[in-house]
């Protein structure tokens, strides 16, 4: 069966900022005097929803309020350092969006990010020259975030693909959890961090010319 639908995570997939992401993170928590190791941040940063995060490190529940503010606080660390460092989409991607767009595959994106940081991306990516705004499934406070499937699940709903006839590529490990969960028929991992995906049989990529194309056409 021909794959008929995409959905990309975003951060560490499309764009490989996960260095970014640890630093500003880094320097979030030095200002609040906390300190994660690598599992930790595995386990309740990356790819996770903001207010399971924040609620994890100040130990008690926090109104939408506290989220957004706390969330805020955190990412213009991160765009600041986006800017800085200069921003491009991950090896190969925009030729494979290319490619599925012109074929006729339905395309998403699904991010734990939260909507400011979905403009601040729209503004320096040609994402909506591929991706149609209400297919860019986002952190809107209303969805439980990975390792739920249900941001994946929303994009699928959103192309109008069956989960089975639907490709999903992630480089979270929550993420990777979720897109299965999802029930998508296939699942691809972006590992654009050296890391190691124990547990996951999943087929992995380093460049997105990797991916075969006969998946789809």
């Amino acid at each position: 069966m021909k794959l008929k639908g995409v959905v990309f995570d975003f951060n560490g997939t499309l764009f490989w900022d996960t260095h970014l992401q640890e630093d500003s993170w880094d320097r979030f928590l030095e200002k609040y005097n906390f300190s994660l190791n690598a599992g930790e941040k595995k386990k309740y940063i990356h790819g996770i929803n903001a207010k399971d995060t924040f609620e994890y490190l100040f130990k008690r529940e926090l109104n939408d309020a506290e989220v957004y503010r706390l969330t805020e606080e955190k990412e213009v660390i991160y765009r600041a350092m986006c800017l800085e460092h200069g921003m491009q989409l991950a090896p190969g991607a925009e030729h494979l969006i290319s490619f599925l767009a012109k074929s006729g595959v339905a395309l998403a994106i699904a991010t734990a990010s939260a909507k400011n940081n979905v403009d601040f991306f729209i503004q320096h990516f040609p994402l909506l020259k591929y991706f149609r705004p209400e297919h860019i499934i986002y952190n809107d406070g209303t969805l439980r975030g990975k390792p739920h499937p249900d941001l994946f699940k929303k994009a699928i709903s959103a192309i109008g693909t069956k989960a089975e006839e639907t490709l999903i590529f992630e480089d979270s490990h929550a993420g990777v959890e979720a897109a299965i969960r999802s029930g998508a028929g296939k699942v691809i991992i972006v590992n654009s961090d050296n890391a190691l995906y124990d547990g996951f049989s999943c087929q992995q990529i380093t460049h997105f010319d990797e991916v075969d194309k006969t998946l789809f056409v």
